[in-house]
Formats: C-alpha cells, structure tokens, sequence
C-alpha cells in the first residue's frame, strides 16, 4: 500500500486521505471502486496549485487501469499535469514512467496526432537531458500502439533501434517487434487475435539454464478459445511493481531445467513452484522427423496452490538442438487444459548442451492442431552477447488467415 507523509499542506492532506480511502476499497474489491478513482483526478485538476509528490504520482500511474480514462475530455491535460509535477520533482525516472503509462487504442487521425505531439514533447526534454535509452523507450510504446499505420509504426521501431543499446531488452524487444510488424506487412493481414514481442537473457549456471525478467510489448483484440494467448516458451517471467518507492519492475530469474537434478529428484523455486526432472522421453522432432531422446523438467506450482492461468509446463531439450516441445498446463474457470508447441524449425550455428548458447541460434514453434483459419508465429532467436548471458529476442502472434471469415456464431468459412 502506498503511503503518503503529512507536510501540512491542508489540500494535500485531502488528497493523501483520498488515496488512503482509495487503496482501502480496492483492498476490499469494492466493485464501485472506479468513480473514487476518477474523483482523485477530478480532485487534482481542480487544484492546479496542489503540488504532487512521489507517492500520490505513483499512486494515480498504479492503481488506476489505465491511469487516466482515455474517455476523458482533459485526457491529454491531466497527462500534461503529471509531467510538469515530475519535472518540478527532478525525477526523470518518474517523468518516463508517466509516458509509457499512456494507453494507445485505435482512434480517428485527430487522436493520433494529439498522442504524437504530446510524445514529441517528451522525445526533446529527453533528449535535451541526453538519455537517448529513455528516448528509445518511448519510441518503442509508440511502435507498440494498435492506432498508427504499419509504415509508422515501423518508423518507430527504426528510431527505437538507432537510440537503445543493442544488449538492452528493450532493443531485443522492439527487434522483434519490427519483424512482426513487418510479417504482418508481408501476409497483408492487419487482422490479428493478439501479440506479444519480447527481450530477455538466457544464461546457464553449471547445468541450470535461467532466463531473466523480460521487457514485454504486447497488444489483444479478440480472444479465441483455440490458443493461449500469452505463450511462455523460452520466457522469462516479469513481476508488477513491488513497492511505493521504485518504478522498476521486479522481475525475478525463471529456471527451466537442471542437468543435474536426477530422475525423479525435484527442486523449490520461487512463488511456490518446484522443478521435476521427470523420465527421458523418445520425441520425433516436427522440424526435421527425427527422433531424440530428449530430457524432460516440469516447472509447476505446488499442489496446494490455486491460481488461474498457466500452472504447469513441461519443456524436451535434445541435446545439440534445444527445446523440441512444450507443454502448457493452463487452468481456468472452465477447467484445465493443455497446449502442446513443437519445434517446426530451428537454425543452430554454435553451442552444446541442452539448450546451444550462440548469436543466431533461432527456434520457431507451433502450437500441436492450431487450427487452419489461424496464421500463428512463435519466433525466438539469440541475438547477441553480454558477458555471460544471451539477448533473446521473441515474438508470439495469432492472426485470422487472409481468405477466412467468421459469421456471427464464430463459424469458420472459407
């Protein structure tokens, strides 16, 4: 919970009692929690003289979704008032945050050029600062908004590549970016289910492999009950924010396989997962129809944990080539099911062991009977090399097939 310091100020009180009131009834899942939200805004946009601190800032980017209405008259306004408090503040950090807490929709051109001028604001001031990553990020959210054109967004992506540091994430993230856009370009098939693109590291620790907290960019529009939206094939994972008093996530290091562990032997992870190594399994490879005796790791929750959403997944290394298969345990209200990726192609150019550590390593999956109206790429690639760990670049996406519609009942045709 944020926690906010009397500086005597009686308006500012008012508002530190607002937030106190705020994060009671959302503690409590009050349904009718969103008009106190909104009356926080209200309250500070008819108090332009309060000054904001950290906390009541960080409050309004948390734990408002999204943190200002996009339906709002003064959108563009309170976001202009966020700034001048962060800048006031002497916090770029924060100012970035508040920038890349925008949401992008589809809208008319005349929102779209309001959304570019008011990041063109933030490209100079970071630029006159000299933080040329931070100008990179920005154009990367850019990138990321469903509402421009292809050509733009791939202009953004180019500006994003000139300016991050290329064994950043978020330079692996905005790579693949600009090949999915850039797929999608080529299918012509602006008709998409969801993506998600990706920078991460992998590296290896005697015979654990790990992979890092990502730098994610993902967008959905329509579900399909079909597919998985958020396929977590050689991916790290990425926590929310931990506390008041930072803005950077707290991702923690995901392992997903351990030589050493023998048959049967298991091991604690983080979160209340454990790590199996269960029996070797004999696995026809879908990109090449051979067969390998591959390794197989189990990364679940413990059994008294109930969550919702992907609660299990097991990963088949063969040696020399890397992960051929996964499976992904996904629970729902509905009940749980599972989805099975095999390898369908693979370029390794260097490395051993169960997973080849090498720039130009790629591996590309599908999802086992993905149904044929559905245009699916799972792409993961090594990019570079820092030290001892691997930028990996990826991109998952589901799209509708150019040449196949669907009636009101969902009705697959042709």
């Amino acid at each position: 919970m944020i926690t906010t310091k009397p500086n005597g100020d009686p308006l500012s009180e008012q508002l530190n009692k607002m937030i106190r009131d705020a994060c009671r009834m959302l503690q409590e899942e009050i349904e009718n929690y969103s008009p106190k939200k909104d009356g926080i805004i209200d309250f500070i946009m008819e108090n332009p003289d309060l000054p904001l601190t950290f906390n009541q800032i960080v409050f309004l980017l948390r734990n408002s979704y999204p943190a200002v209405s996009p339906t709002r008259g003064d959108f563009y306004d309170v976001y202009a008032r966020l700034v001048s408090e962060a800048k006031a503040l002497g916090d770029p950090e924060l100012l970035k945050h508040i920038y890349l807490s925008v949401p992008f929709y589809p809208n008319d051109d005349r929102e779209n050029q309001r959304k570019q001028a008011f990041f063109q604001d933030g490209i100079q001031y970071f630029h006159s600062l000299g933080l040329r990553h931070v100008v990179g990020e920005l154009y990367v959210h850019l990138a990321a908004g469903m509402c421009f054109s292809t050509a733009e967004r791939i202009r953004f992506c180019e500006s994003a590549l000139e300016l991050l540091d290329p064994t950043s994430k978020e330079y692996a993230c905005i790579r693949a970016m600009r090949d999915m856009i850039g797929y999608q370009e080529h299918q012509g098939n602006p008709d998409y289910y969801h993506y998600w693109t990706f920078g991460g590291t992998v590296f290896s620790e005697g015979g654990s492999i790990f992979l890092s907290s990502i730098f994610p960019c993902m967008a959905f529009l329509k579900r399909v009950d079909a597919l998985l939206s958020n396929v977590v094939i050689l991916k790290g994972d990425r926590e929310w924010y931990e506390s008041a008093d930072s803005l950077d996530p707290s991702g923690k290091v995901k392992e997903i396989a351990d030589a050493a562990l023998p048959v049967g032997g298991s091991k604690s992870l983080p979160e209340e997962m454990e790590l199996i190594r269960l029996s070797d399994e004999t696995v026809v490879c879908r990109a090449d129809g051979k067969e390998y005796l591959c390794r197989v790791f189990s990364c679940r929750f413990a059994a008294n944990v109930e969550v919702l959403g992907i609660v299990g997944e097991t990963h088949y290394f063969a040696e020399g080539i890397g992960l051929i298969r996964s499976v992904l345990s996904d629970r729902s209200r509905e009940g749980m099911r599972e989805y099975v990726y095999d390898l369908c192609d693979y370029t390794v150019k260097g490395g051993d062991g169960l997973l080849p550590f090498c720039e130009g390593n790629r591996w590309s999956y599908r999802q086992e009977n993905c149904p044929d109206d559905i245009d699916q790429v799972i792409e993961r690639e090594i990019i570079s090399k820092n030290g001892e760990e691997y930028l990996l670049s990826g991109w998952n996406y589901a799209g509708r097939k150019p040449g196949f519609s669907c009636d009101a009942n969902n009705r697959v045709s042709e």
